[in-house]
């Protein structure tokens, strides 16, 4: 059962936002290794509050080269970069060395919009989902195929990766295009509190076309990530809009899945959830939005944090009247959404939000936008259960455009922010815990 909601008794907990003076001026620290373009970073925080951070790495700054020209709208399904890993246990002061995840060079297929997911599991295993690319053994086409890795020595060694999903038997190329003929991407990874590993991706075997949807598939673990049971479709329908990453969060033994699914009326943002540790499907929840009719998709993903029966969504959506960031909760488990309100209104653009909630309750909220300049990033509280939002404070960051951030809340309920620097670097940044006092309403 979750905490009881202020608004149902005299008193409310009123978050005093004493200007949050620390995210204006945290100090941030580069991750990355110098002179290499890094992007599109991940994080984990274990319960020993050590640090862990991945990201795409895409070999020397020196050596980039000139993006290819594209139509508008227009973006390559072909990718070959690698997967780096770093880990702090000093809290973000020192890291480790940088490291190669993926065995064998350009094997990840990854973007800022199909990353890879790590997590730590309550034994302090850290596990990491990737898409990467191979061979199907059933055709010999070339496929994006979902994989796991794990380390039980704080990253300095990975294994083996499994491969999660069934072997592709169909060839897709005719959708995929650029001689790709399946992919298994898109997709997400959690690590209950009970240490079932549960990963899931989008399955393009049966799309109609590209303006179509995909299925959701699923692999779980119940052994540390030692063995996965076989994949399963837990989306049928083809009602998955193909190219918005999954989101996975977890509470009162439910898992919850944050997706874009197509209705009749609109591509929007939806919250599914599942009981049995993922097996059992026990309903959706649509965000109370405005459908966002769209004949393509926009890849926008849809984050969550859940706190007992109050489960939390942020997403971008053009079907408002005003296209931003918005936020909407839940009270019942996400059985239905109300209270939407846009995140940044003086923006002139905001997007790629993440969400987190502490011991206490605490909602963070944390995204890019632009405010006078290039993207930034920016932060906002709620200590109400989602009730009010405080007013959009900007992270100290280095000069020029910092993006596509992500978060992950340590144990004594500082929220540590990644993100992907002007000139391709990662950087963090560490964000204390609001202050608070209870007061009469």
């Amino acid at each position: 059962m979750g905490r009881p909601h202020g608004w149902l008794f005299g008193f409310a907990v009123v978050a005093l936002f004493i200007a949050e003076a620390d995210a204006g001026s945290a100090g941030s620290r580069q991750v990355s290794a110098e002179g290499r373009r890094a992007i599109s970073p991940e994080i984990a925080v274990g319960n020993d509050g050590a640090i862990n951070v991945i990201w795409l790495d895409k070999g020397l700054t020196a050596n980039r080269s000139a993006p290819k020209k594209r139509k508008p709208g227009e973006h390559s399904h072909r990718s070959a970069t690698n997967l780096y890993f770093s880990r702090s246990e000093d809290r973000g002061k020192t890291w480790s060395v940088p490291s190669r995840v993926n065995p064998t060079d350009g094997e990840v297929w990854g973007f800022a919009v199909s990353k890879p997911r790590i997590n730590v599991g309550p034994t302090g295993t850290i596990h990491v989902f990737y898409p990467a690319n191979d061979k199907s053994p059933k055709t010999g086409l070339d496929v994006v195929s979902a994989r796991h890795t794990r380390s039980t020595d704080g990253g300095k060694s990975f294994s083996t990766p499994t491969v999660l999903n069934r072997p592709a038997e169909k060839d897709r190329s005719e959708l995929l295009g650029e001689g790709l003929a399946m992919t298994n991407s898109f997709g997400t990874m959690g690590v209950a509190p009970d240490g079932t590993v549960i990963a899931a991706w989008q399955d393009v075997a049966d799309m109609a076309d590209s303006t179509k949807g995909a299925n959701g598939a699923v692999a779980i673990s119940r052994d540390d990530g030692i063995t996965f049971e076989s994949e399963r479709i837990a989306l049928p329908g083809n009602a998955v809009c193909p190219c918005c990453q999954f989101t996975i969060a977890f509470g009162n033994d439910l898992t919850y899945m944050g997706y874009r699914k197509i209705y009749a009326d609109g591509r929007d943002s939806t919250v599914a959830r599942w009981s049995d540790a993922g097996r059992k499907f026990d309903g959706e929840g649509r965000l109370d939005l405005a459908p966002w009719d769209i004949n393509g998709c926009p890849l926008k993903p849809t984050e969550l944090a859940i706190d007992g029966d109050n489960v939390y969504a942020a997403t971008y959506t053009a079907g408002e009247k005003v296209p931003a960031l918005y936020f909407s909760r839940s009270v019942d488990g996400g059985r239905t959404f109300a209270g939407k309100r846009q995140v940044h209104p003086g923006a002139a653009y905001s997007d790629a939000p993440e969400l987190t909630v502490d011991g206490n309750g605490a909602i963070r909220l944390v995204w890019h936008a632009k405010v006078d300049g290039p993207r930034g990033l920016f932060t906002a509280v709620s200590v109400d259960g989602g009730e009010t939002l405080s007013s959009p404070t900007r992270i100290g960051a280095p000069p020029g455009t910092a993006a596509f951030p992500a978060t992950d809340v340590a144990p004594d309920g500082t929220v540590y922010v990644v993100w992907q620097q002007h000139n391709e670097e990662v950087f963090i940044a560490a964000l204390p815990a609001p202050s608070t006092v209870t007061a009469r309403r």
